[in-house]
């Protein structure tokens, strides 16, 4: 979570969820933003793997429900 207070400072957040169903085929919409989907499992993501991403996988596992990483 990142709310920096400097001027022209972009706000953002990232949801992380634990999906326990799933239905369907993962569609690409935003090719400018993301080459391609593939399904890693928790044991052997890809590196490198981005700081905020690799806790959220973390504390899922752990058994967290809720999270926390960054400054406000």
């Amino acid at each position: 979570m990142h709310l920096g207070d400097e001027p022209g400072t972009r706000h953002r957040m990232q949801f992380v969820f634990r999906v326990r169903r799933w239905q369907g085929q993962p569609e690409l919409r935003e090719p400018d933003k993301c080459g391609t989907w593939r399904w890693f499992t928790p044991d052997g993501l890809p590196t490198p793997i981005v700081p905020y991403a690799q806790a959220a996988i973390r504390n899922i596992r752990d058994g967290r429900r809720y999270s926390e990483l960054g400054w406000i």
